[in-house]
């Protein structure tokens, strides 16, 4: 191969297309520091919640706390070595998690901007700087309204860093599918695989296909086999380190139970977490691990206590209810679920960019069909195509299948970009401008509200206090202190007050199961809510939270936390351990954990 031809058509050297390359970088890191900045206090995710507790958990208690059955420990260890150092309060611990999410954001960044180099590096692209200039610009577009927006900076999730490893990996694969690599680089490709995989459990099944077809590749062009091999072992070797801790963990040989779970809630139709509260176990194979009645009237359930950093624990390991769960595999059930998220795909796809994503599955159809003169980025069609299958097949979600969509449009615009006709300049001009309505739509627009709201605040105007820091704040000012153990009463899902507050959750009502309006028109019963004071104050829960939305009345006895739908019940030692008034017993029958 040429080497020279190639550093002509490399984004290193100075074009135009490499300026804007390098721009690229600039404007994305700037539009991430702007989210990170406007998000910084900004509440978390049910997700985000889970891997705090991860994290502070692994601050206190070193890398054992990480081995879970369903979240992997790479993403809370770094949270948890950050927490370490800083030590951050608990009001500041939300900034702190932002604060890394935003140089993770850099890194995938970069990650991109080297996938890029790679695939526009190519000899092919020097005759054709127009072409590949589009093709940047485009590149660009993608990675503004799919990772920026669509994973976005919003969740607290390892889901950006997956886009990272995804990136490099994948510029690895065009630089394997463009020419023979050492042992070393392949050794390094499965070793960065075995990392996306702590990172995240997908990426396990993932790098069985990405290896596959390096291997595929490799065996085709009769190189020499030590290298497939080094980078088997490498692979083989660290996710084994994770793999044996995990099996032990679950009780079953596994790489993960993520997968298992999806599959068991959105195509089995096992039951969900949060019907984990019944009074009597559910029938049948598809049972679950039932939470301890701790009262009945209204219905109310104790959790685990376990974990001692966990807000929640029945989100803190969701692998732990489902042990004894059985699998099913049904054709039906399949299909079923592979058009459920096919048009959930569809419908999130129109919501984020409803132009780019039309231009570019016709432009991606006919690059298919055209049989482009560049063959090195067909390793990304099969990785993409692959990996978004496999979701289809279970469950979806949009940030889920974003780094395969841009790899696969990565490949698309290579072919475009490498074409020398008429069509191929057509096709990246529309690219171009479906992208740049869509940046303006969907990107540009936020990003002045949350400029603007900056703005503001350099000069001095107070930000708007978000709601869980408004709650925990009260709850401090009525003197619940930090461990206090909570019930809560149709408030269970979204307790990032509590970890703003340093307090955990070991009792709820099932609003999921149970309408809150039965549980609200119990709890006015005086006899039933002294008794259910009782029974919770023998558990050790201190307080009780209640949500209340208009236009419905908080029973007695809950005091309505200003300026919120919120309403507490200060449960102490002792509490109705008499019957009241009237009252034949103030502890009703419970039921034991199943």
């Amino acid at each position: 191969m040429d080497r020279s031809r190639f550093a002509s058509a490399s984004l290193s050297e100075p074009s135009l297309a490499a300026r804007v390359h390098r721009v690229g970088i600039a404007v994305m890191c700037t539009l991430g520091a702007i989210d990170a900045a406007y998000l910084r206090n900004w509440n978390v995710n049910p997700d985000g919640v889970s891997y705090v507790d991860l994290a502070r958990a692994f601050a206190a208690h070193g890398p054992g706390a990480l081995i879970n059955g369903y979240w992997s420990p790479l993403y809370p260890g770094l949270l948890g070595s950050v927490i370490a150092i800083v030590k951050p309060s608990h009001a500041a611990m939300f900034g702190v998690v932002r604060t890394v999410g935003f140089g993770i954001f850099v890194c995938t960044t970069l990650a991109f901007a080297h996938l890029l180099r790679v695939a526009f590096g190519q000899p092919e692209f020097a005759a054709h700087p127009r072409r590949r200039l589009a093709a940047v610009v485009v590149a660009w577009e993608l990675y503004a309204v799919f990772v920026l927006k669509a994973i976005s900076l919003f969740l607290v999730t390892p889901d950006i860093g997956v886009a990272g490893v995804v990136f490099w990996t994948a510029a690895e694969l065009i630089t394997i599918a463009r020419e023979p690599v050492s042992t070393r680089r392949w050794a390094r490709l499965g070793a960065v695989l075995a990392v996306g995989y702590w990172w995240k459990a997908i990426l396990f099944p993932v790098a069985g296909v990405m290896l596959l077809v390096a291997f595929a590749v490799a065996l085709r062009r009769r190189d020499n086999r030590h290298g497939p091999f080094a980078s088997a072992v490498a692979f083989a070797a660290l996710s084994l380190l994770l793999i044996v801790p995990v099996s032990r963990e679950t009780g079953r040989l596994t790489f993960g139970e993520t997968g298992r779970l999806n599959h068991l809630w959105f195509v089995a139709g096992a039951p969900q977490i949060v019907e984990a509260c019944r009074e009597t176990p559910e029938g049948g194979r598809l049972t679950i691990r039932l939470a301890p009645v701790v009262s009945t009237v209204p219905l109310t359930c104790t959790l685990p206590d376990q974990w001692k950093e966990s807000t929640l624990p029945m989100w803190y390991d969701p692998s732990w209810w489902y042990r004894d769960t059985s699998t099913p595999v049904r054709a039906s059930a399949t299909f079923t679920t592979f058009l459920r998220d096919l048009g959930f795909v569809r419908e999130a796809l129109a919501d984020a960019a409803p132009w780019l994503s039309v231009s570019l599955l016709l432009v991606f159809v006919a690059a298919l069909g055209a049989r482009p003169p560049t063959a090195h980025t067909w390793p990304l069609v099969v990785v993409g195509a692959a990996t978004v299958m496999s979701y289809l097949l279970v469950y979806v979600e949009l940030r889920h299948i974003v780094p395969f969509i841009v790899i696969g449009a990565v490949a698309a615009l290579a072919a475009l970009a490498a074409r020398p006709s008429r069509w191929a300049n057509v096709a990246l001009a529309v690219l171009a401008l479906s992208g740049a309505i869509d940046l303006a739509d969907h990107v540009g627009e936020p990003l002045l509200i949350e400029a603007s709201i900056l703005r503001h605040e350099v000069r001095g105007d107070p930000r708007p206090q978000q709601g869980s820091e408004h709650l925990a704040a009260l709850l401090h000012a009525r003197g619940i202190e930090e461990g206090t153990r909570f019930a809560t009463v149709n408030a269970l899902w979204n307790l990032d007050w509590a970890v703003r507050g340093g307090y955990v959750v070991r009792a709820y009502t099932p609003e999921y199961t149970v309408p809150f309006t039965k549980t609200f028109r119990e709890l006015r019963d005086p006899c039933a809510r002294a008794a259910w004071a009782a029974r919770l104050a023998d558990a050790g829960i201190g307080a009780a939270l209640m949500l209340v939305p208009d236009p419905f009345r908080a029973p007695e006895g809950f005091d309505h936390l200003e300026d919120t739908d919120y309403y507490l019940m200060i449960i102490r030692p002792g509490t109705a351990a008499t019957p009241a008034t009237g009252c034949a017993s103030a502890r009703p029958a419970t039921r034991s954990s199943s």
